[in-house]
């Protein structure tokens, strides 16, 4: 077997997936002889370095919102090394548009979860196989490729949730998929309608582990809807939310533990009085991320959101009532938004902030693989620009709606 050298490439939007993906290498038996790095830089210096040794594969997980910076990598490398090095792409826009990246120079294209199929590649890779064996690997030649939710599922509990080898950690992963199908997400097309959680058991186990070999204090838990842990993803399930947040407070070692704050959110229509006197019992956090998402009815229906403002409103009360403060997650220039509609938007959030919540604004993005990939990507007007710069000044109001804007300009000038 020869010397192989893998360049895990990845930016900070994308460090969560990257930390799982770089678990599973870890975990593999099989590439106990591979050396894995994960630079913070543009990989072409290591690159240079280690083709002396063997050969080298760079993997890259991409995000819509990163393809012309990936894209300008990927030609910057080609051109240094031509087809010497091996590139491999993944992430949620290889799933949706996995040719848009084996036109940028990409080798091959993993479309799906990754935990299971990416080592199987980079086996593959280091014996000289075929990797377009693997299910869900697209290459040049092949002429179809499948769909994320045709492919097999992951079983989260098979996997770690971060590389605690590599000190590439973030937060666990505790629930993935989701039942709702907001147009806007692009979680239905990449999971399906099918939601799966991590096990308490396991999440306990590697927080356990964290501790004793990476001297964790603190962790946060991933999730669409945090209040939907161990249900169905449609209906809440109170006692193993109890159970997952008294264990891990338990762990010897672990000071904080902090759920349904960023970098999770909760749905309005699961804040109950209960629940939150669950949370509060046990986690860090003062704050509560809730995604209401529109100030308008219509808007709401209109999105599949299935749940109303008014809904939003008493889980912001509650959440209040119980001691956190509601930090509120909108999105301005939502496809179909007419002036009624941006002027409710606007009075929702002036009321939620005189109840004493906190706006996180978002400005629309088309992304690929959602049911809008394909609308009109999100403007605000300059009434609305000048109201949330407003907000802002004054401590209320957060987002970085400028740079959504033209990154929704650059997604829809790539619809295909």
């Amino acid at each position: 077997m020869f010397d192989h050298t893998l360049i895990f490439r990845f930016y900070q939007q994308s460090r969560y997936s990257a930390a799982a993906l770089l678990g599973a290498l870890e975990s593999d038996p099989k590439l106990s002889s591979l050396r894995v790095l994960a630079p913070p830089i543009p990989p072409n210096e290591i690159i240079k370095k280690y083709l002396r040794q063997g050969h080298v594969t760079v993997a890259y997980s991409v995000m819509s919102t990163q393809v012309d910076r990936v894209s300008d990598e990927v030609r910057e490398i080609r051109s240094q090394f031509g087809n010497t090095v091996t590139l491999l792409a993944g992430g949620p826009h290889a799933s949706a548009r996995p040719w848009e990246l084996i036109d940028a120079g990409f080798d091959h294209v993993l479309i799906g979860e990754g935990e299971r199929a990416f080592p199987e590649m980079v086996w593959r890779l280091m014996n000289g196989s075929d990797v377009r064996g693997v299910e869900g690997v697209v290459s040049e030649h092949m002429e179809t490729y499948p769909k994320p939710r045709d492919l097999p599922k992951v079983n989260l509990d098979d996997y770690p949730p971060f590389a605690l080898d590599l000190n590439i950690v973030g937060p666990v992963e505790v629930t993935r998929g989701c039942p709702f199908a907001c147009k806007f997400c692009c979680t239905p097309f990449l999971a399906g309608g099918t939601v799966k959680h991590r096990s308490v058991e396991s999440i306990v186990s590697w927080l356990r582990l964290a501790v004793q070999k990476r001297n964790f204090k603190r962790t946060w838990f991933l999730s669409p809807n945090a209040l939907s842990f161990g249900g169905s993803g449609g209906r809440a399930a109170p006692e193993k939310l109890k159970q997952l947040l008294s264990e891990t407070t338990s762990i010897e070692g672990l000071e904080e533990v902090f759920f349904g704050a960023f970098p999770s959110e909760v749905r309005p229509d699961f804040v109950t009085r209960d629940t939150l006197q669950i949370l509060r019992r046990y986690v860090s956090n003062e704050t509560l991320q809730i995604g209401l998402q529109s100030g308008s009815d219509r808007i709401l229906e209109a999105i599949n959101r299935k749940h109303t403002v008014e809904e939003g409103m008493m889980a912001v009360r509650t959440t209040l009532d119980s001691g956190f403060v509601p930090h509120v997650d909108m999105i301005f220039g939502l496809p179909g938004e007419r002036d009624d509609d941006v002027r409710a938007n606007i009075e929702t959030c002036l009321t939620l902030i005189e109840m004493g919540a906190k706006i996180h604004a978002h400005v629309f993005l088309p992304l690929p693989g959602s049911a809008y990939e394909n609308m009109p990507p999100g403007h605000l007007s300059e009434e609305t620009r000048t109201t949330l710069g407003r907000l802002a000044k004054r401590g209320y109001l957060t987002g970085s709606w400028g740079t959504q804007e033209r990154l929704a300009q650059k997604l829809s000038s790539r619809c295909i």
